[in-house]
């Protein structure tokens, strides 16, 4: 039994010990190919079928930004908007632009507290 258990105990460790070969040639393509999406909100200044320039804040500046449509947009000048971009060649293209949200979540007064209501505790 002892000799049984030993010879199962050596091949599992000779087993763990060999590393499968590891090829470079894809881990690097795979890291190339990888494209980063970023995030824009803004309001519109211009927009035609090709183009797109919007005007956003950030912190105290304000900033425009243009970008190369994919595809035509339905939206126009002054709309809130939220673009996904990603830089290619230099150049910013839109792969989605969405209305912005403008739900704000607004605080209460000091002077006019809210009522707080506290669940009762099972037991």
């Amino acid at each position: 039994m002892l000799i049984a258990a030993g010879l199962v105990f050596l091949l599992f460790a000779w087993a763990f010990a060999a590393d499968p070969p590891v090829s470079k040639a894809p881990a690097a393509a795979a890291k190339a190919d990888k494209i980063t999406k970023m995030r824009a909100p803004g309001i519109i200044l211009e927009i035609s079928d090709t183009a797109l320039k919007i005007e956003r804040k950030i912190k105290d500046k304000v900033e425009t930004m243009e970008f190369v449509l994919e595809k035509p947009v339905k939206f126009k000048a002054g709309d809130r908007v939220r673009v996904t971009y990603v830089e290619k060649d230099g150049k910013m293209i839109a792969t989605r632009v969405v209305k912005a949200d403008n739900v704000k979540i607004k605080k209460p007064a000091a002077d006019n507290p809210v009522p707080v209501t506290v669940a009762p505790t099972p037991k």
